[in-house]
């Protein structure tokens, strides 16, 4: 498992074709994605359109985000923390690249509510990849 994540870790970076993954990152200082409750990509900013493989933000959108995850069931477990708490802070899930290349992701998530009746109408997310919270 070891060998595996080291080599991911450099797979992903020749995958940017950037020194450093931070060097990806949109100004807003962080990787951001929103799907619809339902699982569909709405929204994901450049840098994490980027850090999955794909060229623009409009090759993601309209994906299902299981599909990005390693472990599709990873999301519903997701979704049961969101549905508990309403938002989950710092929790750690293995994701996977448009070609199949895992890396590990530090997530938070929040619901975002609508209406009178406080119906969920997406997730908001931010995450951070492993790799660049680790000193080299």
């Amino acid at each position: 498992m070891n060998n595996t994540i080291v080599s991911t870790i450099d797979d992903s970076k020749a995958l940017l074709d950037v020194k450093n993954v931070k060097e990806v990152k949109d100004a807003t200082g962080w990787y951001e994605y929103e799907p619809s409750y339902d699982g569909v990509i709405t929204h994901i900013n450049t840098a994490g359109a980027r850090l999955f493989g794909f060229t623009s933000s409009d090759d993601v959108i309209g994906k299902k985000i299981n599909e990005l995850y390693a472990h599709p069931f990873d999301h519903e477990k997701t979704l049961s923390m969101l549905f508990r708490d309403g938002q989950a802070h710092g929790f750690f899930t293995l994701m996977k690249t448009r070609h199949g290349k895992l890396f590990f992701i530090r997530q938070s998530s929040q619901v975002i509510l609508e209406g009178i009746d406080r119906y969920p109408i997406k997730i908001k997310s931010e995450f951070d990849p492993i790799q660049s919270m680790v000193s080299v």
